[in-house]
């Protein structure tokens, strides 16, 4: 059932310009397009009871429409560059629904389509943990494998270490945990952003995942593949192998 008593609102930010794949938002993985993946993962929450896609793709607006989001506007092109970031986009969204329809929404989940391999029910997991703690928001988080303390960073022409001490990190069971956001849900109070300038704000807690396609994030075209190739056989395969 879903939560009657807060305004439970996912935005999924889907443009349509890309310059690494062109149309990647509407591009098939598994026989839907990718943004697909996002929205269907979102109606399956119990908890978020409105659903927007972002867009300022009339294509995209019909496919998702077809899915079940809604597109109460086209996003204007200022928004919609190579330039503005997922929070302009929020704040523009957030924007219009408070002017247009007097709509403030108490939980703001965001939802990038280029992570279309959420575990089921991560959505409601950081609703659930971000209500029941004092976090200002719930990032979900994958444990990185390259590390930054054993990064180099170019400097006149040669490579630096990014660390002087990097050496003694040659071992993988002496370098501290160390995590990146996935994509698939940063989920914050609208009070956060209201506050604080931004979705993050100052007590942000990790959603940790360790299955693997969940680090999938569509970028370029070999990506593409990789998404597409984890959609028609890594279930499967994984059953094979345990």
């Amino acid at each position: 059932m879903k939560n009657k008593n807060l305004k439970i609102l996912a935005i999924i930010p889907g443009r349509g310009g890309s310059k690494g794949i062109s149309s990647k938002n509407i591009r098939s993985v598994g026989n839907i397009p990718l943004i697909a993946h996002t929205i269907l993962s979102a109606k399956n929450s119990k908890n978020v009871n409105r659903i927007i896609v972002s867009t300022d793709s009339k294509k995209i607006a019909t496919i998702s429409k077809k899915f079940g989001a809604e597109i109460p506007f086209l996003r204007p092109k200022k928004f919609a560059s190579d330039r503005s970031s997922t929070l302009d986009v929020v704040q523009h969204a957030l924007g219009f629904l408070q002017k247009e329809e007097n709509y403030t929404p108490d939980i703001i989940t965001i939802m990038l389509p280029t992570s279309p391999f959420r575990p089921f029910n991560l959505i409601d997991k950081s609703i659930e943990l971000l209500k029941k703690s004092n976090a200002t928001s719930v990032v979900s988080v994958f444990k990185s494998k390259d590390h930054a303390f054993k990064a180099f960073i170019p400097k006149d022409g040669f490579l630096k270490p990014f660390r002087k001490d990097y050496r003694k990190y040659y071992q993988r069971q002496v370098l501290p945990d160390m995590f990146h956001t996935t994509g698939s849900a940063y989920t914050f109070w609208f009070d956060t952003l209201k506050k604080y300038g931004h979705y993050y704000g100052p007590r942000m807690k990790p959603l940790i995942s360790k299955d693997s396609e969940m680090n999938i994030d569509v970028d370029e075209l070999f990506d593409l593949f990789v998404a597409e190739m984890t959609s028609k056989y890594w279930k499967e395969y994984l059953k094979k192998s345990l």
